[in-house]
């Protein structure tokens, strides 16, 4: 009895971690999604021209979710501040924080540190766009990663579990 248990926890954990691997592509997408979203919104405020970032970002907080509320929560919070460094380094720190995220995204987000608040809104709401169609293939090339390598992960974690079962009886 307690062999059949053992074997069953151990092929258990093989697909679980191939579950577990499987999910991770999904996440990723996701957060990918959800960063596109909140620069789409982003874009569309910046071509209102109301608002000062700090603000801006607080209200588009609150429209999207994810990574990307994260971030613009965080930067309305640091904008607020009175004694607070150049936006910049404050964009760029916190997209480094962002859960999700692959060291690509990260890469190509933190660039828009560089125009947000430096430029005429013109320019900012291209830069924004221009980030955006670039996440946007980011989101594709995982999307088309997931669909083809989230199975096969999912199958080689209930294989590696039941070659381990074979392995241990």
């Amino acid at each position: 009895m307690m062999r059949a248990l053992g074997a069953v926890l151990v092929a258990f954990g093989g697909a679980w971690i191939g579950l577990r691997a499987a999910e991770e592509l999904r996440r990723q997408e996701r957060a990918l999604e959800d960063m596109v979203s909140g620069l789409a919104l982003l874009e569309q405020e910046l071509e209102l021209g109301g608002l000062a970032l700090g603000p801006m970002f607080c209200t588009l907080s609150k429209q999207v979710s994810g990574p990307a509320r994260d971030l613009f929560a965080a930067c309305g919070r640091e904008l607020s501040g009175t004694d607070r460094p150049a936006f910049p380094v404050i964009w760029s720190r916190l997209v480094q924080k962002l859960p999700g995220l692959n060291r690509e995204a990260r890469r190509t987000l933190s660039l828009l540190g560089e125009t947000l608040g430096r430029c005429d809104g013109r320019s900012q709401q291209q830069a924004v766009a221009a980030i955006r169609k670039q996440l946007e293939e980011l989101r594709r090339r995982a999307g088309e990663e997931r669909r083809r390598q989230g199975r096969v992960y999912q199958i080689l974690g209930l294989t590696g579990g039941a070659f381990l079962v074979i392995m241990l009886m």
